[in-house]
C-alpha cells in the first residue's frame, strides 16, 4: 500500500487518585492535578509524541488541545485521550509520579483505558501493537486489574 495512513481510533486513558492523607487542609490544596507544572505536563505529552498546540484553564480544568488529540487535567483525576501512532500509554508511569511528587496523590483509585480495533495496528508502536501487548503493560503498573473486549474482535462493528 502506497501513501499516508493516519489511524483514527482513539485511545482513552483516565486515571482517578487520591490521597491517603486527605486531614489537614494544607493537603487538601496540594491534592490537585492542576499543581503539576504546565512543562512537566509537555515533557509527558512529548513521550506520547503528542504537542500542545492549545492551552485553556478554567476554575476546574486544566485544557491542553494536542496535535493528536487533547487532554483534560481536573483535581482528582485527568483524560487523555490520542489518536493516529502515539504512545499513550507511555504517559502512565510518568503521571503517576507527577501526581505522587506534586500533589500527594499516593493512590491510584481507578484506572480506565479503552480503544476501538485499529485497523493497521502493525503500524503502531509498543505497547499498543495489540490489545495483549496493552493489558500486559497495564498489569505490569496496576495489580488486580480486569480486561475486557466488547464487540466482535473479527471486524469493526
Amino acid at each position: 500500500m502506497t501513501g499516508h495512513f493516519f489511524e483514527g481510533a482513539e485511545k482513552l486513558l483516565e486515571i482517578w487518585f487520591q490521597s491517603s492523607n486527605n486531614n489537614s487542609g494544607t493537603n487538601k490544596r496540594n491534592n490537585d492535578l492542576r499543581n503539576i507544572p504546565r512543562d512537566l505536563i509537555e515533557e509527558v505529552l512529548n513521550l506520547v509524541n503528542c504537542k500542545v498546540l492549545k492551552y485553556a484553564q478554567s476554575a476546574t480544568t486544566d485544557t491542553y488541545v494536542l496535535s493528536e488529540s487533547s487532554m483534560f487535567i481536573f483535581q482528582s483525576h485527568f483524560i487523555l485521550k490520542t489518536c493516529g501512532e502515539t504512545t499513550l500509554l507511555h504517559a502512565v508511569q510518568p503521571m503517576l509520579a507527577l501526581a505522587r511528587d506534586y500533589c500527594e496523590f499516593d493512590t491510584v483509585d481507578q484506572v480506565f483505558y479503552s480503544r476501538r480495533k485499529f485497523l493497521r495496528p502493525e503500524l503502531q508502536k509498543a505497547p499498543h501493537s495489540s490489545f495483549d501487548h496493552e493489558v500486559a503493560y497495564l498489569d505490569s503498573i496496576f495489580e488486580g486489574g480486569c480486561a475486557y473486549v466488547l464487540g466482535r474482535t473479527n471486524f469493526d462493528c
